[in-house]
């Protein structure tokens, strides 16, 4: 807060002063005639009280969760127990775009409420940063600037990407979910038809199978499984404009991944190469969930000096998690990590997301290498057993998990 005196006071002061001086030394009324009116409202000014006090309360907002391209407004009230002159300004930041206009000037006595309507132009965490209140007395001679912080989260979520389908695994845990076993016990999955065999459960026998083919058939079925995922995101770099970024589309994608594989009773963690170690241990539950999303809500590209302090995987990961990863393939810490990680015998799953185009002021030999570079760091991690997939960014994440199963149905061949 700052309290000052405008320039109307420095006026008055130095104009009325002058006249009574000016009147003094020449011994006439004229000039004391002409600066009677500023002394005047220099009395009237100081009689009526300098620095008039109104404060800005109650601010809210209409939704504290929205998705890019949605509205929500606002509001703020000013509170003064007398007239007053005041100004409103409230600054937001740039993922936050105000529709109408975010300064008032007005005259207030009581509570007076001032809204905004926003449109959230970008996802992430944030929200309206300050409201600053310029107060002024009746003649504007004095002048009181107040800043009041507003602690107002807002999280901005990219565009949902629904999914029916999940990122097949290899290993389960030995607790109910939606992945179907290897194993056979009890489940929903028909696994195969047999003879009935010495030592089998009565209550294995199909009925209609044993009447039908005179002799006692069994029925066997994949039991339903659930698993460890960790999503690896990578926030090192950050290609392309606008919202048609590397960034935005990996959180886009982790969230939907994050979410289906929640919901299907999988332990989902959370790992953040571009921030050192960002860490969130496998857990359950729509809790986790949320906080899975706030965290990547909050996944920015710090600069280089703030993000080079190296990674070290976390000690306490599941043997058993499958690692996704969303990622462009740029950065070299990236890459490193997920060797690292495989190496310890984790089933490493890359999404790659299409690399925005280049600017025009970029020649054609610098795109060629630039273009020749990423795919020998995608050929590098195929040749140490990563699975790398490509996604167009317009396409749905659910054609990127099928080719998932076809590629992993492969490899299960080629290993056996």
């Amino acid at each position: 807060m700052s309290r000052h005196l405008t320039h109307r006071f420095w006026l008055c002061f130095f104009v009325g002063w002058g006249g009574m001086v000016v009147a003094t030394f020449s011994k006439s009324l004229a000039p004391a005639a002409l600066c009677a009116p500023f002394l005047a409202a220099l009395a009237v000014s100081v009689a009526d009280g300098w620095w008039p006090d109104a404060r800005a309360e109650g601010a809210t907002v209409s939704s504290p969760r929205v998705v890019e391209g949605d509205t929500m407004e606002f509001s703020i009230e000013l509170v003064s127990e007398r007239s007053v002159w005041a100004e409103l300004e409230v600054q937001f930041p740039a993922t936050l775009v105000p529709a109408t206009s975010t300064r008032l000037v007005t005259v207030v006595k009581g509570r007076q409420r001032f809204a905004v309507t926003v449109v959230a132009d970008r996802w992430g965490a944030a929200g309206p940063e300050w409201a600053v209140v310029t107060t002024r007395d009746r003649l504007g001679i004095s002048e009181r600037v107040a800043r009041y912080p507003l602690h107002l989260p807002v999280r901005v979520h990219p565009t949902a990407e629904q999914l029916n389908s999940l990122v097949p695994l290899y290993r389960e845990r030995p607790v109910t979910g939606e992945h179907r076993a290897k194993s056979k016990g009890s489940g929903s999955e028909l696994a195969e038809v047999r003879p009935y065999r010495f030592g089998d459960p009565v209550r294995m026998i199909h009925p209609r199978l044993t009447a039908r083919r005179g002799t006692p058939m069994v029925v066997e079925r994949h039991p339903d499984r659930s698993s460890d995922v960790v999503l690896l995101v990578d926030s090192a770099q950050d290609l392309g404009v606008n919202t048609d970024t590397t960034l935005r589309w990996t959180v886009t994608a982790a969230m939907a991944l994050g979410e289906r594989h929640l919901r299907a009773q999988d332990r989902v963690g959370l790992i953040d190469v571009g921030r050192g170690v960002r860490w969130l241990p496998a857990r359950l539950g729509r809790r986790h969930l949320h906080t899975v999303i706030d965290a990547l809500l909050a996944t920015e590209v710090l600069p280089r000096h703030q993000s080079d302090k190296g990674f070290v995987a976390p000690g306490k990961l599941p043997k058993s998690a499958t690692i996704v990863a969303i990622s462009p393939l740029l950065s070299e810490i990236t890459l490193s990590v997920l060797v690292d990680l495989r190496s310890r015998g984790h089933e490493i799953l890359v999404i790659k997301p299409t690399l925005p185009e280049p600017p025009t002021e970029i020649g054609v030999l610098a795109r060629r290498i630039f273009r020749v570079g990423n795919e020998l760091n995608e050929r590098w991690l195929r040749e140490r057993g990563v699975i790398v997939i490509p996604w167009s960014t317009g396409d749905s994440l659910e054609h990127v998990i099928r080719r998932v199963v076809l590629n992993l149905g492969r490899t299960r061949q080629t290993a056996s």
